[in-house]
């Protein structure tokens, strides 16, 4: 399942990504971007926005309640299914699919503590992020885990 989240979603978008949903998120798109990227690709549209959810062409959506994150997810993800696996092959950042690089190639990518500490990296070619299955990821498989 792919989604696209509006303006009023991007923390959701984040954290969703770091599940690893496919969520299409730009604070610039306007309603009719979202509607047209959303029919165009085939993804549900994540809103808070009752008047966005009411368009006819914004028929496939999930309208979300809360305005708490945590919550947000949560709905979200007893709506959908993912498999567990699946969390942190996407960079939160802009939703580009994480690559395994060496080892070596990251050493000066991150702290020293972090490189000693952990063996296993993930990196986003595109933004050049590097990530790692630290206390957050553990964290957010307590949350898969109790939804």
């Amino acid at each position: 399942m792919k989604f696209i989240a509006d303006v009023m979603l991007g923390k959701l978008a984040k954290r969703m990504r770091l599940l690893g949903f496919d969520v299409l998120y730009d604070h610039a798109y306007q309603d009719n971007e979202v509607l047209r990227l959303a029919l165009d690709q085939g993804r549900v549209i994540l809103t808070r926005d009752t008047a966005l959810a009411s368009r006819p062409l914004a028929q496939n959506h999930i309208l979300i309640g809360s305005d708490l994150v945590d919550e947000q997810l949560h709905q979200v993800v007893e709506m959908s299914s993912l498999p567990s696996t699946a969390m942190l092959t996407r960079c939160s950042a802009c939703n580009t699919i994480l690559t395994v690089p060496g080892r070596n190639e990251v050493r000066d990518l991150v702290s020293i503590h972090v490189y000693e500490q952990h063996r296993d990296f993930l990196r986003c070619e595109t933004g050049e992020r590097i990530y790692w299955k630290g206390t957050h990821v553990r964290n957010m498989g307590r949350f898969l885990t109790n939804t």
